[in-house]
C-alpha cells in the first residue's frame, strides 16, 4: 500500500495492552499515567531510570530536553 504510513503498536508497560492514542499521558485500558522516553518516545514505566528500548538515561535526556 503506497502512501499509507505503517502504524507502530505501542503497549502499556504496566498492563501490556495496546495504547490506542499514544499522545495521551495515560493508558486508555488501565488508566495508569505513563512516561515516554525523551530520546526514542517509547513508553516506559514511570520509575525507570534507563529506557529498556534504547538504553537512554531518562533523567539525563529530560535535562537535555530530549535532544
Amino acid at each position: 500500500m503506497i502512501g499509507k504510513e505503517e502504524r507502530r503498536q505501542v503497549c502499556c508497560p504496566y498492563c501490556d495492552m495496546e495504547m490506542i492514542s499514544v499522545d495521551l499521558p495515560y493508558c486508555q485500558a488501565c488508566g495508569i499515567t505513563t512516561l515516554s522516553c525523551p530520546k526514542c518516545s517509547e513508553s516506559v514505566p514511570r520509575n525507570s531510570k534507563v529506557c529498556p528500548q534504547c538504553g537512554a538515561d531518562i533523567q539525563e535526556e529530560v535535562a537535555k530536553g530530549g535532544e
